[in-house]
């Protein structure tokens, strides 16, 4: 059995290991978890485990299942109050920091006061803040302490010392005019509010990218009309086994895996081979679930119900690919797993030489000031901007030149692609049937244009869009010949627009014209027949797109392979491959093939990326190493994708990578300035030469310095797209 839950607070790769840790020791129950979708997917043989029974464990190790949208939405509430909370409470103590940093500004008084500030700290700390001591505990005890182990360690210790300093003012031997030593409640509470608008601001942009697995799944049919006994019912599909009879009418989805027994009609299967043209079916014909059938009426025996369908397979694929791809998680999060237990001891070790060593031994006071220093001034927030900022100031760059960036994965993979696999139609091509070559008399196009304009074949379509200048004739006895072509009456003359194997089956002449020179090409011909007589041959296509033929030289320019993976055959592949110079060419591929193919080029050696455009493209848009979604493609491969190119110019490509490299470059300075300060300023912080206060300011330094070097990234300028072939 396999179960897919989403959960709110999965934030880093160590929630990921706690999670999976926790489950992988229960016997039965394999857990792997998705950290970019926040999800985690269980396989299982025991039939009692429920998805009741997962989430309640999930809640046991303090994360939060959302089954249904009324607990997502209410997730949501508590997460916005949680952050206005935090904000509402840290803004007084944020105006006594002008106070620390000896800016002369009028403070109320009551705010500089030692218990008031305490009041504001402590529902902060506990209430606002739970999330990450449970998350501190979880880790803790997987011994797999994270980011939230610091914030949790580095605001504890401020509040305490600060609790500690009000109660000896108050209560010590200290008179009441002495003035109020300083307090770090606003350490405590500015680092939870930056932390959650992070989040807030992480979660709002992944809510504007659809669930693609929610949408594949939305898809399917959810009812058919099945014979049994000899009576027709209308049941869920889930009711419905193999070997029984289901009829699906003209314009209504096929709801399951089967082969035609009875009919004859087009089924539109773009959206599980990309494919603008519908297929022919008839009698033994195969047909695929959630595909549409469009003319008549088709009588179909069940072959494949459940997870043994195609179209729940590409469900599975994409979610398999997601948890085999290689994604690099946040680099701040791996760096804690060493960093944070690092500080811990400097700290702990900082308060012990204090204590016992420093002047004959220090009191417990002026000893636990330097170790709240040194927890204070390594707190995470410099380490934890590092790569976001880089990656927010280059998508806002790139969003002006059409690219749209949907994760900071793409960043660190992109510069190193060593092959570019590209699916054909809609992304090479149009994605649009036209009309690119006839050979005839041309005012017989508006006979065949009135004839197609009665028919919603895409090719109808190209033919009339051709001839929509020059008007069209009114036509009788209209009438689809399935497989062959249209026919119809046009000023009492029997016209027929139809293929090659119509005119042949009419006894109709057509030696006048030159079909094959179009067929090697990969175009499809049709001949428009007047009283039986051939007047017009029109060959019809899916051109080129007109940056193509660049894009692909620049890439050869660069050392990186193209390829072509089709579900095509193999003279149209050829044509267009060789049109483009691509020398690596997979056709006749089945949709959930396709990730096969790019795991094949993978294997040797490539670091490899997808651009495609259809819902068949979303497994390999998966497995690829990083992906590209074309506009007006399908909204699953809009939402597989890791970047999505919001113009048809496929030279975005080739700037989204070098714009990848400009940001990576950023985010290692980042982090070079993050390391060198911790460096720098934790041996001054523990020899007392800071106070909590200081640190706190450098702290926040810290922070800016990463944010201006982010900044400078808008420097950065696109090289042109160079045409000269490669020599």
């Amino acid at each position: 059995m396999r179960k897919t839950i989403k959960v709110s607070n999965i934030d880093c790769a160590n929630c990921a290991k706690s999670i999976e840790s926790y489950f992988n020791e229960i016997d039965g129950i394999d857990a792997k978890v998705n950290v970019p979708a926040k999800k985690v997917i269980f396989n299982y043989e025991d039939e009692t485990v429920t998805e009741d029974s997962l989430a309640d464990q999930l809640r046991t190790i303090g994360y939060y299942p959302i089954l249904n949208n009324e607990e997502q939405l209410r997730q949501k509430r508590k997460d916005l109050i949680d952050l206005i909370v935090a904000a509402v409470l840290s803004f007084p103590l944020l105006w006594t920091m002008f106070v620390h940093l000896g800016i002369r500004i009028y403070v109320p008084s009551i705010l500089m006061n030692g218990f008031v500030q305490w009041a504001l700290a402590t529902p902060i700390l506990f209430y606002v803040g739970r999330r990450f001591f449970r998350a501190t505990y979880h880790q803790l005890k997987a011994r797999n302490a994270g980011m939230d182990t610091l914030v949790v360690l580095g605001t504890t210790a401020a509040y305490i010392y600060s609790v500690l300093t009000t109660l000896n003012y108050e209560f010590g031997s200290h008179t009441g005019s002495m003035h109020m030593p300083d307090l770090y409640f606003e350490t405590t509470a500015v680092i939870i509010l930056m932390v959650l608008l992070g989040n807030f601001f992480e979660n709002r942009v992944k809510e504007k990218t659809n669930d693609a697995l929610q949408s594949l799944i939305s898809l399917g049919a959810k009812e058919a009309r099945v014979i049994r006994d000899g009576v027709e019912l209308l049941l869920p599909v889930d009711e419905i086994s193999v070997g029984e009879t289901i009829i699906v009418l003209a314009n209504e989805k096929i709801p399951l895996d089967g082969i035609v027994l009875k009919g004859k009609s087009y089924v539109d299967e773009a959206m599980i081979t990309g494919e603008p043209m519908p297929s022919l079916k008839e009698k033994g014909s195969k047909v695929v679930g959630s595909t549409m059938n469009t003319i008549e009426t088709l009588t179909i025996e069940v072959t494949a119900v459940g997870s043994d369908t195609v179209l729940a397979h590409i469900i599975q694929t994409v979610e398999d690919t997601a948890l085999i791809k290689p994604k690099a998680q946040r680099v701040a999060d791996k760096i804690a797993s060493v960093f944070v237990p690092a500080v811990v001891i400097i700290s702990i070790i900082t308060f012990v030489i204090w204590i016992f060593f420093v002047n004959g031994g220090s009191s417990f006071a002026i000893a636990f000031s330097p170790a709240v220093a040194v927890l204070v001034i390594s707190c995470p927030c410099a380490l934890g901007l590092a790569t976001p900022t880089s990656i927010a100031v280059g998508s806002g760059i790139a969003f002006k030149e059409g690219i749209l960036y949907k994760g900071g994965e793409f960043f660190e993979i992109a510069n190193k692609i060593t092959a570019i696999a590209f699916d054909k139609t809609g992304t090479l091509t149009e994605g649009q049937p036209q009309l690119t070559d006839f050979e005839g008399d041309q005012e017989t196009l508006k006979y065949a244009a009135s004839l197609e304009k009665h028919s919603n074949h895409p090719i109808a379509k190209a033919i009339v869009k051709a001839n929509k200048k020059k008007g069209f004739y009114d036509v009788d006895n209209f009438e689809v010949l399935i497989g062959q072509g249209i026919k119809g009456t046009i000023a009492q003359k029997e016209v027929y627009v139809g293929s090659r194997k119509l005119a042949e089956q009419l006894k109709v002449d057509i030696s006048g014209f030159s079909p094959d020179v179009y067929l090697k090409q990969g175009k499809t011909i049709f001949f428009t027949i007047i009283d039986s007589k051939a007047v017009n041959m029109m060959a019809v296509s899916d051109p080129l797109k007109d940056s193509a033929k660049a894009v692909i030289i620049e890439l050869k320019r660069r050392n990186i392979t193209p390829y072509i993976i089709t579900g095509d055959q193999k003279l149209t592949a050829d044509y267009i491959a060789g049109q483009l110079g691509i020398d690596h060419v997979f056709y006749e591929v089945l949709p959930h093939e396709k990730s096969q193919v790019v795991q094949q080029i993978q294997n040797e050696g490539h670091i490899v990326a997808f651009v495609g455009d259809g819902i068949n493209d979303a497994p390999a848009l998966k497995m690829a190493d990083v992906s590209f979604a074309v506009q007006n493609g399908s909204d699953i491969a809009l939402d597989t994708a890791d970047v999505m190119l919001m113009t048809s110019d496929l030279g975005l490509v080739t700037k989204a990578i070098d714009l990848s490299l400009a940001t990576l470059r950023n985010i290692y300075v980042n982090f070079f300035w993050a390391f060198i300060y911790n460096i720098v300023v934790i041996p001054f912080a523990a020899m007392g030469y800071l106070s909590p206060a200081i640190a706190g300011i450098g702290m926040g330094f810290s922070s800016i310095m990463v944010v201006l070097n982010a900044l400078s990234l808008n420097l950065f300028r696109f090289k042109k797209l160079q045409t000269e072939e490669v020599k």
